[in-house]
């Protein structure tokens, strides 16, 4: 296909992804050229030549025409890339494989790039796609559940001189040595610790269990050591080491609950009977449970289009996202003094298996992406400096800072067109969920 100065072909090499072969007339290269020269210019240090005034023939024989024009063809390439793009109506979705064929003075300059493209994707009849609405009604046992939960929450802590149980409470001193040596940050005297918590030394909640107030207990135990930066360039990193604990046991108390009575009512807040108090926590989980039955059914009509959707995503682009995630999990194995190996142990399955579920996870989290990104281009959704502030406004006061600073900040990350995306993708979930037919609790969409 031409264009006023670019000549550009395309050819299919495999699914979703082609080669574009583009011949560029040598004058387009002048802008990047002259601009090439200007930086050498005010590089370069010559005498008798002001800063920014030395000629392009002491630039050619200092550092040569050929590293010049290179530099400037690799200053136009993206420009140049963009515009055959855009001339033979293509969208890449990842970078391109660019080879530079010919490249001599006084002749056009061909390069190849090979590009993988957005797929054709095609939509599901949203309507045909059915979806069972999650429960939202607060029922009787929601309602006991939050009066055990602050039940819980004022319960007072009384000594017993029985042997402690899960769900005691032991005031304890505990020490940790290696080589009889203290180990710090792994001692705490006056250490009020919750038997069952799993929150100490791997084994301390067994050791405690059945303990008495007066017990000394002494046991070892593999424990995760965090090592902070010995400079500012070192990374953060934990080590498993074997370390002796002696355990005093001082006191173990046990809760003692509160009766559910109106006197209750009155110590959780101002209520002046039980029958108030739990009218106020039913109005509050009906809230809670409408906004968390709108969150999963928004999950669940993803799902369903996703399965209703027969296009395979690009390899490229699922190849991308797994390894994101790989290297999310991995990182936060890592900090957790675990290998993916020792993970896969834990859970009963194998690395194999683990990589094999990550994968599928992100094919699916491609194509929901795709789908979503063309139902928008479909429905002529867009973003407006509106929806951008608001997101804006929004993560500022989550994180307590200054909104003009969170907007600064985006646009110096470059991260505003992804910021864009994600409140596109959102939209367009919004048009699927009112689009498709919701059965059950809620009302049919559409």
């Amino acid at each position: 296909m031409a264009t006023a100065t670019l000549q550009t072909t395309s050819e299919v090499l495999e699914k979703d992804r082609v080669k574009l072969r583009v011949e560029v007339p040598e004058a387009r290269l002048a802008p990047a050229i002259d601009a090439a020269y200007r930086r050498w210019a005010n590089d370069i240090k010559m005498p008798g030549f002001r800063k920014g005034k030395v000629p392009r023939q002491l630039i050619d024989a200092r550092v040569g025409k050929d590293v010049v024009r290179e530099e400037a063809l690799r200053d136009a390439l993206p420009d140049l890339y963009i515009e055959a793009l855009r001339s033979e109506d293509m969208e890449a979705i990842a970078p391109p494989d660019v080879e530079v064929v010919r490249f001599e003075e006084g002749e056009a300059i061909i390069f190849e790039a090979t590009v993988d493209i957005r797929p054709e994707i095609p939509l599901p009849d949203l309507a045909s796609v059915q979806v069972d609405a999650p429960p939202s009604d607060v029922t009787d046992d929601d309602v006991n559940e939050q009066l055990e939960r602050l039940r819980d929450r004022f319960a007072e802590l009384e000594p017993i001189g029985r042997e402690a149980r899960r769900g005691d409470f032991v005031l304890i001193d505990l020490k940790g040595y290696q080589h009889d040596q203290p180990v710090e940050g792994a001692s705490a005297p006056d250490y009020l610790f919750e038997v069952g918590s799993q929150s100490g030394p791997p084994k301390l909640d067994a050791e405690l269990e059945g303990a008495r107030p007066g017990a000394i207990l002494k046991f070892t135990d593999n424990v995760h050591i965090h090592h902070g930066d010995e400079d500012e360039h070192d990374h953060d990193h934990t080590s498993t080491e074997e370390i002796s604990f002696t355990v005093l046991v001082k006191e173990v108390k046990a809760k003692k609950l509160a009766e559910l009575n109106d006197e209750f009512a009155k110590t959780v807040g101002e209520f002046e009977t039980l029958d108030a108090l739990k009218d106020d926590l039913r109005e509050r989980l009906v809230e809670v449970k409408r906004n968390m039955a709108e969150q999963e059914l928004r999950g669940r009509v993803l799902e369903a289009l996703v399965d209703d959707s027969s296009f395979e995503p690009p390899d490229k682009l699922v190849d991308g996202e797994f390894e994101h995630r790989m290297q999310h999990l991995e990182t936060d194995l890592t900090r957790a003094g675990m290998t993916l190996d020792s993970y896969a142990g834990q859970i009963n399955s194998t690395e194999l298996e683990i990589r094999r579920d990550m994968r599928i996870q992100a094919q699916r989290a491609v194509k929901a992406e795709l789908l979503l990104e063309e139902i928008a281009r479909d429905q002529d959704l867009n973003v407006t400096d509106e929806d951008i502030g608001r997101e804006v406004a929004l993560a500022a006061a989550q994180a307590g800072r200054d909104p003009g600073e969170v907007a600064q900040n985006l646009v110096d990350s470059g991260r505003v067109s992804a910021v864009a995306a994600d409140v596109l993708r959102r939209k367009a979930l919004d048009y699927v969920v009112r689009s498709v037919n919701v059965t059950g609790t809620g009302t049919d969409g559409g």
